[in-house]
């Protein structure tokens, strides 16, 4: 099992660095994190919460904080987050401040406030704008970058972009980020445990995790429902991309069939009124030839001649002829 070992498992990750007999480990991780190995590191730690136990609730993947207060005060919370969320920033800022304003009590002056530190190792990409791993932030002025005050520190750790290389050319901050990540190997961890003894405990820990039933079992119920949660977002996810295009033909049919009863309807209803106008100018076409021949025909029995009337009235003489055939035709019973 350790060769496929999920690191990032929040039963493993509490059984590794949230055990106060193994507190070395998560002195080592944070001072490392923070890059406090050499300029001030944290020498001692008490875990806040007494119990850190993965919470199940109906199947659905827990979140696992380990919270502890530094040896000057200092409150650190590391947090694994193997899912995507979108308001990750947001969160993380949320429970900051909880952290942060959390051992204040009523009454008592600013000054007892203590620096909160979160730490937050993430198994997907959440920042596309950066194409390194680590990303820290500060409470800074916006044109000189010097920052306000050293309370607020916030660490986001995307582990998908960490590039291993050369394993011993890794910075002491990058090591532990190697060690967690899906991109270092059992043989780079190897190496990682020659230069770094915390690590090497590290994975005599993963030795007897892995020979635990109770936590075994733990593990593989953690996993499974971690599993199953990818699975139904998954499935969330392509259902509302079908149920969109579903959506969108039956919106194009719907279109085009609302839009050629509308084209049909416009069509009649233009139609009418080309129609009405076509009727209205025959008529008068009808009306004007009908005095036309009215008045050839009086201009005929007043005896005047066929070309005279042409010139009169601006019509060929056939049509004269025509009228006067017409007119001098017997009636038919």
């Amino acid at each position: 099992m350790a060769q496929q070992l999920n690191r990032l498992n929040d039963v493993f990750f509490k059984y590794l660095l949230g055990d106060t007999k193994k507190k070395f480990l998560t002195l080592s991780f944070i001072n490392g994190i923070l890059n406090r190995t050499d300029d001030m590191p944290f020498t001692d730690l008490e875990f806040l919460d007494k119990e850190m136990t993965p919470i199940m609730q109906d199947g659905k993947v827990s979140v696992l904080d380990i919270r502890a207060k530094m040896n000057d005060g200092t409150q650190v919370n590391i947090e694994v987050q193997v899912c995507k969320d979108p308001d990750m920033a947001r969160r993380s800022l949320y429970y900051w401040a909880k952290m942060y304003g959390s051992e204040l009590r009523e009454g008592e002056p600013y000054d007892k406030l203590m620096p909160a530190i979160s730490i937050n190792l993430m198994d997907f990409n959440a920042f596309a704008q950066y194409t390194t791993c680590h990303h820290s932030y500060h409470i800074c002025n916006d044109e000189t970058k010097d920052i306000l005050i050293d309370d607020l520190e916030m660490h986001f750790i995307e582990l998908e972009k960490i590039r291993i290389g050369d394993i011993r050319k890794l910075r002491k901050s990058e090591r532990w980020i190697a060690y967690f990540s899906h991109q270092c190997s059992d043989e780079e961890r190897e190496v990682l445990a020659m230069s770094k003894p915390a690590i090497k405990e590290a994975m005599k820990c993963e030795m007897y995790f892995t020979q635990d039933e109770k936590l075994r079992r733990k593990y593989e119920i953690q996993e499974k429902a971690r599993r199953d949660y990818i699975s139904m977002m998954h499935n969330i996810e392509k259902s509302r991309t079908e149920g969109w295009q579903k959506g969108l033909e039956e919106g194009r049919a719907e279109g085009l069939a609302e839009g050629r009863e509308e084209g049909r309807a416009e069509g009649r209803k233009k139609g009418r009124a080309e129609g009405r106008k076509e009727g209205r100018e025959e008529g008068r076409l009808e009306e004007r030839k009908r005095l036309t021949e009215q008045t050839v025909a009086t201009m005929l029995q007043e005896g005047l001649s066929h070309e005279l009337i042409a010139r009169i009235m601006g019509l060929p003489e056939e049509t004269v002829q025509a009228i006067a055939a017409v007119q001098s035709a017997p009636a038919t019973e």
